[in-house]
């Protein structure tokens, strides 16, 4: 993938959250949060004041869409490319780790709403590993490589169950026992965060054993 492409993926998307944001706000404070809070489909009646919040969902949804079709062509090519070569793509694309930070939305939502599922955006962090993983684009897959990267999972699983284990003891030592509903939004950030987090120390330990055994 281009660097001119990637850039306008990583511009594109920045362009989606903030017209997304910008629709919510509409919608909180000028429209009743309307389409924001749960909507019953059968009970709904479009109203003009709803006009911002389709087109952000419709814009959002036609980047979804057109991502997944770019990273499928993406993969599809390098699979067609040769075996023994890692897939080719440009370190730029760890900025979309960013969007790691649409997990904080959550917190919000909760207040607001009573919904936690935005939580779940805490694993996009682990994009930033495609910065690393695009440092080895095309490198070949020997014997050495491979080692390396069973190496590299295995720190970063370490490194994941020992977060994991530190979050389960403070729940269990009584963190948030005031209030369990807070107790399991910590869970559910702190698991998805930490699967981000494995996922880019897995790329991130397999560059720096390729860097340090070249």
């Amino acid at each position: 993938m281009s660097k001119k492409k990637i850039r306008n993926l990583v511009v594109s998307g920045i362009g989606c959250v903030i017209v997304l944001v910008l629709a919510t706000v509409h919608s909180v404070l000028y429209n009743e949060s309307r389409l924001v809070k749960p909507t019953v489909v059968s009970e709904y009646v479009f109203r003009p004041q709803d006009l911002p919040m389709w087109i952000a969902l419709v814009v959002t949804i036609a980047y979804v869409i057109y991502l997944v079709v770019t990273l499928f062509r993406v993969v599809w090519r390098n699979k067609s490319m040769e075996k023994n070569h890692t897939r080719r793509i440009h370190p730029m694309l760890g900025l979309s780790g960013f969007t790691g930070f649409l997990g904080l939305i959550g917190f919000w939502t909760y207040q607001e709403f009573g919904i936690i599922y935005p939580c779940f955006a805490f694993v996009f962090f682990g994009f930033f590993g495609f910065y690393f993983e695009g440092k080895l684009s095309d490198t070949l897959k020997d014997e050495l490589y491979e080692e390396n990267e069973k190496k590299a999972e295995l720190k970063a699983y370490k490194i994941g169950f020992i977060l994991l284990f530190l979050t389960i003891w403070l729940i269990g030592g009584g963190m948030l026992a005031w209030n369990l509903e807070w107790c399991a939004i910590f869970m559910l950030s702190s698991m998805s965060m930490i699967f981000g987090i494995v996922l880019f120390l897995s790329k991130y330990f397999l560059y720096r054993f390729e860097t340090e055994a070249g």
